[in-house]
């Protein structure tokens, strides 16, 4: 009896090891069979982009037959590169996308990021500006888009002060603390990145944050891009794309810590102090009090439209309908 016993005891271990090996290379090979897909970011790697590198490492594209290949931000513009299929998904922003439109460019957006505009005007506190009143006369260091000249001018105009007065600068991909140790006295960033960097170096900063003042320059932001090719041709392939990626941001927003640690595993160049304290400021803001994460405000793509042909940044006010879509958030 015992030694029945133990001969069933190695058949059933035996076959325990079989099945496993099976499922492993069965695992393996689904795994061989992935499905690239390009992401071609904004910028250097960065909070905003979390969910996409989360969503990676923890394999939930991979489980949906899809491999991510993460591409580093070129001279072209996002918008131009997934237009011409040169990348299936991009980074971008909201006057890139609506500049796309105006020229006929078949780019639509899928996704928010970030459901509000977190960027904001900063210089240092030992500086002598103390409000956006006092900008005449300083040193704006920014990249020169007309967006970026419009959005400058038309805050200045609403605070009485002479947007002329100012000297801009370009400075290109130069971050906040060095280009203001010289070179400018004031820049455009965002609050949970640069700003937040120089605030955990123990800079004292000023902001003025046009999100927070004007409600039509308050829009998700960035943005997920594709083609309207891709979106024709390939609607499963976006679907678990984003299904993915929702999944990854969901993470990100849940487990803050993990994510930035993860992030960083990924990006090991990344400080993780700033990508910590980055993660945990981003958190909430994901998602705010939109339906779901990645929701598109069909009202607020409106109102910022109308602003942009308003300061004659663009001459047609595209239809919302033509370039936002929620069809494939999760």
């Amino acid at each position: 009896m015992k030694r029945i016993l133990i001969i069933f005891i190695v058949y059933f271990f035996n076959n325990l090891i079989y099945l496993n090996a099976n499922a492993v290379i069965k695992k393996q090979d689904n795994h061989n069979e992935l499905k690239t897909v390009t992401l071609l970011l904004d910028w250097k790697p960065n909070t905003n982009h979390l969910g996409f590198y989360v969503a990676k490492y923890k394999g939930y594209y991979a489980d949906l037959g899809l491999q991510l290949k993460i591409l580093n931000p070129s001279q072209t513009t996002s918008t131009a590169l997934v237009a011409t299929e040169n990348a299936d998904f991009g980074i971008s922003y909201a006057n890139n996308l609506l500049y796309a439109r105006n020229a006929n460019v078949p780019i639509v957006t899928i996704a928010g990021i970030i459901q509000s505009d977190t960027s904001c005007f900063v210089w240092r506190k030992s500086s002598i500006i103390k409000n956006v009143k006092d900008f005449e006369g300083k040193r704006y260091g920014g990249w020169g888009s007309p967006e970026e000249n419009a959005t400058l001018k038309f805050i200045m105009q609403k605070n009485n002060v002479n947007f002329n007065k100012i000297k801009l600068m370009a400075i290109g991909s130069q971050d906040f603390l060095p280009a203001t140790l010289k070179n400018v006295d004031f820049t455009w960033e965002y609050k949970g990145w640069n700003i937040l960097a120089a605030e955990l170096n123990h800079v004292e900063v000023g902001t003025y944050c046009p999100s927070d003042h004007f409600s039509e320059l308050n829009k998700p932001s960035p943005l997920i891009i594709t083609s309207e090719n891709l979106l024709k041709n390939k609607p499963d392939l976006i679907m678990k794309f984003m299904k993915a990626t929702s999944m990854g941001f969901e993470y990100a927003i849940k487990n803050p810590e993990e994510a930035a640690k993860i992030f960083v595993s990924e990006v090991p160049e990344l400080d993780l102090k700033l990508v910590l304290a980055s993660a945990k400021f981003l958190a909430p803001l994901y998602k705010s009090d939109a339906k779901k994460w990645g929701y598109l405000n069909e009202k607020k793509f409106q109102n910022y439209s109308d602003w942009m042909k308003k300061v004659d940044v663009i001459k047609q006010i595209p239809n919302t309908k033509e370039y936002l879509n929620n069809s494939f958030l999760p």
